[in-house]
């Protein structure tokens, strides 16, 4: 049987079109998943219900959406230990149930640490999915996620660089993509993913769950300039 997949990322990565495609090969996504106002995440309700919970059983009060410290992330992960752990152990096997499963909850970063010791990591195949600086940028400050370009890219690298370590600590290999990647060579993208995962997706597949022209970056020159008029309106409440 296939290895389950976990996605990990920093949010704003393209994660629900990556997550989409992947349960084409037929990975449970969950018994439900979260719906965005305008978007499906992919997101398994349960396990961003978990998440939440973690959090709060382990004593996070920040704000996990704007902030990040490579410490706080291990303190958590220390926490565990005087948490109890049953729920998260049943989830896992509840799962296992449906395997091969894929799990994608940008709350993974603060909570991954805890997850790996209740699970099988050789039946675990891990993707970290990360995004060019500008499009992140754009994106960020579309969805009033005011924040300098500065900011972006300290919060987006130390992410991405945090769960690097992580998983090398843990002698886990994992392939790293952008979201440009899979929109710029989509083909090449989804032959990596194959080779990686032991799948067999299509470019058919890939046009059945996303709506971005391929070819190009997702956010054009216009979207800059209205990203930046939206960043300097609410330049007092930006993210530095």
């Amino acid at each position: 049987m296939r290895k389950n997949v976990i996605i990990l990322t920093h949010g704003w990565t393209g994660s629900s079109v990556f997550t989409a495609l992947i349960a084409r090969a037929g990975y449970w996504t969950g018994n439900s998943t979260f719906e965005k106002r305008d978007y499906d995440t992919y997101e398994n309700s349960k396990l961003i219900e978990l998440n939440r919970k973690m959090l709060i059983d382990l004593g996070y009060t920040g704000d996990h959406e704007h902030e990040f410290d490579p410490k706080v992330v291990s303190d958590l992960a220390l926490r565990a230990s005087d948490i109890d752990l049953s729920p998260y152990c049943e989830f896992i096997d509840s799962c296992n149930e449906n395997q091969p499963w894929i799990w994608k909850d940008p709350r993974l970063t603060w909570t991954i640490r805890v997850w790996a010791n209740l699970m099988q990591l050789d039946n675990v195949a891990f993707v970290i999915l990360t995004r060019d600086d500008e499009q992140a940028w754009i994106s960020s400050n579309l969805r009033k996620h005011i924040q300098s370009q500065q900011f972006t890219r300290r919060y987006n690298k130390g992410i991405t660089d945090s769960l690097k370590q992580f998983l090398v600590s843990r002698d886990q290999k994992f392939l790293e993509f952008e979201f440009e990647d899979l929109l710029i060579e989509p083909k090449m993208t989804i032959d990596k993913l194959n080779d990686f995962l032991d799948t067999s997706l299509l470019m058919d597949d890939l046009h059945a769950v996303c709506k971005q022209p391929l070819y190009r970056k997702s956010k054009g020159f216009s979207d800059k300039i209205k990203a930046a008029a939206i960043y300097f309106k609410n330049y007092s409440e930006r993210y530095r």
